[in-house]
């Protein structure tokens, strides 16, 4: 094994829509829901593919493709609620532990669907990119998970081959089984219970010694 892949939300790092569940609100607020695949899927092609400034645009965009009407105030409220949503992102020093333990024997790799804004903040409180041998973010790669793409343009950047790979992520689609689709090994990393039954699973980044 020469290279460890992370995911980065709910993964490594988390932010306070974690606990008060803005994005959750937000789709709510449109009669949808982030459990749904599909909406998760256009909300990220819409906030996540671009580095927007300002949110206004991508909400619009949304509420058009999803023929939501929308008025000037509702566009505002949603807004307030992302922008709450984004606030500073928090990890526990444990897995940043782990991370610096891991770098000292593997190449590292972070693949992140994800808004600038919250990002950025990540990027200054965590100075990840000395934590992180390569990162991919969609908004510069133009490309969301579970594209093969992103794993394949991993997989390049950090010179190895995929069979001396691990992927580890907390989404069984857009992490574990899109990489394991393109030959990466992936391991599930489940610490709410969803998936019991399934057999390349830990609940918390200590536990991947298990596996390398």
């Amino acid at each position: 094994m020469k290279a460890v892949i992370f995911d980065c939300w709910d993964t490594i790092f988390y932010n306070e829509a974690e606990k008060t569940h803005h994005f959750q609100i937000f789709a709510e607020r449109i009669g949808r829901s982030f459990q749904d695949y599909e909406f998760l899927k256009v909300f990220e092609k819409h906030f996540m593919l671009e580095k927007h400034y300002k949110l206004e645009t991508p909400i619009k965009d949304l509420l058009i493709e999803l023929n939501i009407k929308n008025s000037k105030e509702l566009i505002i409220e949603l807004r307030s609620i992302l922008e709450e949503g984004l606030n500073s992102p928090k990890s526990s020093s444990k897995t940043l532990k782990v991370l610096n333990e891991l770098k000292k024997k593997y190449k590292l790799g972070l693949i992140t669907n994800t808004f600038y804004q919250s990002f950025e903040r990540l990027e200054k409180k965590f100075k990840i990119n000395e934590i992180f041998d390569v990162i991919l973010k969609s908004y510069e790669t133009k490309t969301l998970k579970p594209d093969p793409k992103v794993f394949e343009l991993m997989i390049k950047k950090l010179k190895v081959d995929k069979d001396e790979v691990l992927m580890i992520g907390d989404s069984l689609k857009d992490d574990i089984e899109a990489a394991e689709n393109i030959g990466i090994k992936g391991i599930l990393i489940d610490r709410k219970g969803k998936h019991l039954d399934y057999p390349s699973r830990i609940t918390s980044l200590d536990q991947l010694k298990e596996f390398l």
